[in-house]
């Protein structure tokens, strides 16, 4: 199988040239074509960048473009106002973005948040929060680095990092857990992601990545720059320039901090130290900032990370090391090599996906069309309810209006459903008049926890439904995890419940700004499908969903 690349292998030059081979029936064309028919980026996104590529346009016909897509709008004005930026104020509407950021940072945001909705979708929930943590992290680290070098290119940068990963987007949906147990297996012997797919396959998901966006038609700067970027272009560190250098530094850093692959932190040390005088002084402060960051933009994007991350407990442990080692006969710089490597490519995943991407290629180049993957939720639901839950004429009513109100508002919607699990067995310990008890406890509790924000409805006999305006998905889901956690202390004091272990299972869709074709029924559906799959889970159990 092929190494990692040089400069000079046949899929950079057709980078660099940005075109394509003509009949090309590799791996990668046939992925690259399959991703062009599957997904696009969203009109919005595509008709700025027309704008903002075109001399004559104005501010004007800049914000009205974005107005049209009020989710993205939102979005934009979240990041603006979080400490990414860092500005005094608060920006409230689009005139004030442009006249703070100028139209390229906009458009660089615009681009940033416009990641088809599809590639996200039947992903393992741990395995998307591993992706976002890693391509988050590399976006603010880039955007941070950038700063403390004096460059005025930040916002570039963190658009590049946002974006540099999607051909791992891609390998996840087109070899599912064949890709993603080889990589959960690189991760495990502390290894090199791409060079293990260089190994294994021939091609990286880099590649895969930059031939992608190079297909939508982005400008070829940012392509080239996500190319350089990664070690995986087989270019040294001092041969690069400006971003790609930048994007370098940020790659090797959310390795350490992602992947904690602790080896690489000398090899960033050296690098850093290489464009900032008082790197060392800098790196604690940087990382601090990093993970502050880190939460803010996972919030605005509402994504889920991985649970436990400190980060500057990682560096503490990387600085441990590289002690340990100066200390020892070996140079602290040695510890660079990758011992793991055949761990990885003798084993069982590595064969697997080699298999899977032979399956892929069979169909003579033709890109087939898969079936869309199920979610763990549309599996559950599939399997049939554990308790029944059903939403009235009334309560579907209530639900639109409030989706109406938050549309008008230019706000996130919400809607959990918490249910009692085993709910005939609290019957008949507890009795009907605790049941309503129950839903008026919830009320209160929501009620004080969404500052009036919330309503609560029955939702079936077991169930409420818990309406939450302004409210995003990881609020909501904050706030149904402590109502659930007060609940059932709160049971665990009632002579009535004669000791019976009540618990809870809870499901929240989310919508940000509800658009107009988005009916009630469906956002309660997708809540539903939660709910059952978190009751499949035991109990006190919440599961969440974005309704895009």
């Amino acid at each position: 199988m092929a190494g990692v690349p040089s400069e000079t292998t046949g899929d950079q030059e057709t980078l660099d040239q940005g075109t394509e081979l003509p009949h090309d029936t590799s791996p990668v064309a046939q992925m690259v074509a399959r991703a062009q028919q599957l997904y696009s980026l969203p009109t919005v996104a595509m008709e700025v960048l027309k704008l903002t590529a075109n001399e004559h346009a104005t501010v004007v016909q800049i914000k009205e473009c974005i107005q049209r897509d009020p989710a993205m709008t939102v979005k934009i004005l979240k990041v603006v106002n979080s400490p990414l930026f860092g500005l005094s104020g608060e920006v409230s509407d689009l005139n004030q973005a442009l006249a703070l950021l100028g139209i390229k940072p906009l458009k660089l945001l615009v681009l940033g948040f416009s990641l088809p909705k599809e590639m996200l979708q039947g992903i393992e929930a741990e395995v998307l929060a591993q992706y976002w943590q890693f391509a988050l992290t590399k976006a603010v680290a880039a955007r941070e680095i950038a700063n403390m070098q004096g460059k005025n290119y930040g916002d570039e940068a963190f658009i590049a990092g946002l974006l540099s990963e999607i051909g791992a987007l891609v390998m996840l949906q087109d070899l599912g857990d064949a890709y993603a147990n080889f990589a959960n297996k690189v991760l495990q012997e502390e290894a090199d992601l791409s060079e293990m797919e260089w190994e294994t396959l021939g091609f990286d998901h880099n590649i895969l990545g930059c031939r992608l966006l190079q297909s939508w038609n982005l400008p070829e700067a940012l392509v080239q720059v996500i190319r350089e970027g990664h070690p995986s272009s087989g270019i040294e560190f001092g041969r690069l320039r400006g971003q790609s250098a930048t994007l370098r530094l940020a790659h090797n850093l959310a390795e350490v901090l992602s992947h904690h692959r602790l080896y690489l932190m000398p090899k960033f040390l050296q690098q850093l130290k290489a464009t900032i005088d008082d790197a060392d002084e800098q790196v604690e402060t940087l990382v601090v900032d990093i993970q502050d960051k880190l939460y803010q933009l996972a919030n605005v994007l509402s994504v889920s990370l991985p649970d436990g991350m400190n980060y500057c407990e990682i560096v503490s442990q990387a600085y441990l090391q590289i002690t340990q080692l100066a200390e020892s006969v070996a140079a602290p710089l040695a510890i660079s090599a990758n011992p793991n490597r055949d761990l990885v490519i003798r084993a069982p995943e590595a064969q697997s996906l080699i298999d899977s991407v032979k399956r892929l290629t069979e169909n003579g180049g033709i890109p087939p069309v898969l079936p869309k993957k199920k979610t763990k939720e549309e599996e559950a639901a599939e399997e049939g309810p554990t308790e029944a839950i059903f939403a009235d004429a009334r309560l579907l009513r209530e639900i639109s209006i409030a989706m109406q109100h938050s549309r008008s508002q230019r706000c996130e919607f919400s809607l959990a459903l918490v249910q009692i699990n085993r709910f005939d067995h609290f019957l008949v310990t507890a009795g009907i008049d605790e049941v309503e008890v129950w839903r008026q406890l919830v009320a209160a509790i929501v009620d004080r926890l969404s500052d009036g924000l919330g309503r609560v409805m029955p939702c079936g006999d077991s169930s409420v439904a818990i309406m939450l305006e302004d409210h995003d998905r990881h609020q909501a889901v904050t706030l149904a995890r402590q109502a659930i956690d007060l609940v059932t202390n709160w049971s665990q004091r009632r002579e009535s419940h004669l000791g019976v272990d009540l618990t809870l299972s809870g499901g929240v869709a989310c919508a940000c700004v509800p658009p107009k074709s988005l009916p009630a029924d469906e956002i309660y559906q997708a809540a539903k499908r939660c709910i059952l799959a978190a009751a499949k889970g035991g109990g006190n159990a919440i599961k969440s969903i974005e309704v895009l």
